[in-house]
Order: C-alpha cells, then structure tokens, then sequence
C-alpha cells in the first residue's frame, strides 16, 4: 500500500490521471483488503424498529486492569443492554452484581445485561483442553425486548506463544505454530458448533484473538456478519501492544439481526478496547 503514496504525488504532477485513479485503487484496496479498514457503509442506512434494538459491548479487561470506578463509569456512559466480558478479574465480578438494573453472570468469562437471563449453558472446557487448547465459551438464552436470544460470549486461544517462541528460535518454533494454528481450527469449529445449537436469534461476542481476514475466521466464522465491519469506520483496532495494532475483539451476528451502528471505545485501562455495536431485530 505504501508505493501508491509517491506514484500517486508524481501522478497528480504529471497529470496522468489514469496512473493516479489506479494509486487511488491500490490504496483503497490496502485499507479495506490488507489493513482491515472500514468504511462504515451500511452506517448511511437506518429506520426500522428502534424497540427492538440491542446495544451490545464486549470487552476483555485483562483480569483486574481496569479499574472499578472505570468500569462501572463505562457502564453508566455507554448503557449496554448486554455486556460480554473475557478475563473477568475479581475486582470486577465484585462490581456486576451492585450495578442497579442489571443481572450477572460471573466466572472466567462474565456477562452483564438488562434483561433476564433463562438458561446457561457452558462448552465444556475438557474438549479444548485435550487438544492443547485454553478456550471459553458459554452461551445465554436472553429474554430481550423482541422475544429470547442466544448470545454467546467467546474467549479463543491466543497464537502468542507460538510466535514467541519463534522469535526465540526455541526448538521446531514451526512445528509449534502448525500445531498452535491446528488447535485453534479446532477451537473455532467446535465454538461454532456450539453457537449453531442454539435457537436464534443469534449473537456471537468476545475475543476471538484473530483478525477477521484469518483464515480460521473466514472457515468458521465469515457467514456471521462482523458488527464493525457493517457499520464501524476506520481500522478498529482493540488490541494494543506496543507497536502493534489489532482487530481481534469481535460482534457477530445471523441474519436475524441488522447492525445499526458500530465504534471501538476509549481505553479504560486493559490492553484491550472495547467494542460497541447496537444491532436491531430484522425480523
């Protein structure tokens, strides 16, 4: 993408426009394509039925790292009608149950939401687990304003310790990463499974620790629709490690919903940022 920044100035000052409507091409395609960029086109389209809408946030606050006082102030600022948590540290499971207006639901992963939480159901972590793996996944039958719900709330296995060990150059590091890739395939398969079990309408979020152009998402997740890249703007990126930049933190819906709006949030205090859509029912 980089090229197309000189080919396009020299373009502009020779005044061959055709040489500089392909940069413009080139440049365009490395955002949305390479970089992950948004462009936020079905923001332009609203209407509908706002009764049923759902304002949904996920964010993993790195077990205690975010303050208290900071989480519930980004409760009370940003109003989620459900709230997925992964790393669900305790100091803040001690603060879901005291938030007035909401119920909860604690453990490794939480979830907070408005409205009534009838059934619970928990992969069992032992099918990851055997395979190497280190995944969450529960899923929530939700009584919502347009009738019940299936929200899943997923944390998957990172890919950083294989590449940690690369750049160590510890033992067969390749081997590690082919294995590492093989095991979150497979995490990813059986999440979906699980998500595909439920009744719909369905809702998938959390931290997935992958982009959307990672070929495990593309497998077994692409028929979902990805909240931000519906109606978000920019890059959204939501994990921050020093230089580098990442959308992994994701909001998946089916088609019984449509996504009104989408916008990463400010930092709070984890590595991670958190991610807000507010979806709408479609049916």
């Amino acid at each position: 993408m980089v090229p197309a920044v000189p080919l396009l100035t020299a373009s502009l000052a020779l005044r061959q426009w055709r040489a500089a409507l392909l940069a413009v091409c080139v440049t365009v395609a490395g955002l949305i394509g390479v970089m992950e960029f948004s462009p936020g086109v079905r923001r332009a389209f609203s209407g509908g039925n706002p009764d049923s809408r759902v304002r949904v946030i996920t964010y993993n606050v790195g077990g205690d790292a975010v303050p208290p006082s900071l989480f519930v102030a980004l409760v009370m600022e940003w109003q989620p009608d459900v709230l997925a948590i992964q790393e669900c540290g305790q100091k803040v499971r001690e603060q879901l149950s005291s938030i007035a207006g909401y119920v909860s639901d604690v453990g490794s992963t939480c979830l907070l939401t408005r409205y009534p939480i009838v059934r619970v159901d928990s992969l069992r972590r032992n099918n990851f687990m055997a395979a190497g793996g280190a995944a969450w996944v529960k899923r929530y039958r939700l009584r919502g304003p347009a009738g019940e719900v299936d929200f899943t709330n997923v944390h998957l296995d990172t890919p950083r310790k294989a590449f940690e060990a690369l750049l160590r150059g510890s033992g067969d590091a390749t081997g590690t990463i082919t294995y590492k890739t093989d095991v979150r395939d497979l995490e990813s398969k059986l999440a979906r499974r699980w998500v595909d079990q439920g009744r719909g309408p369905r809702v998938v979020a959390g931290d997935f620790n992958m982009p959307t152009e990672s070929a495990i998402f593309r497998r077994h997740w692409a028929s979902m629709v990805d909240g931000f890249e519906a109606a978000g703007f920019g890059f959204g990126y939501t994990r921050l490690a020093g230089w580098i930049r990442l959308r992994i933190d994701h909001v998946l819906v089916d088609d019984g919903w449509v996504v009104r709006s989408a916008r990463v949030l400010p930092d709070y205090g984890s590595d991670h940022l958190p991610v807000m859509v507010n979806i709408e029912r479609s049916r």
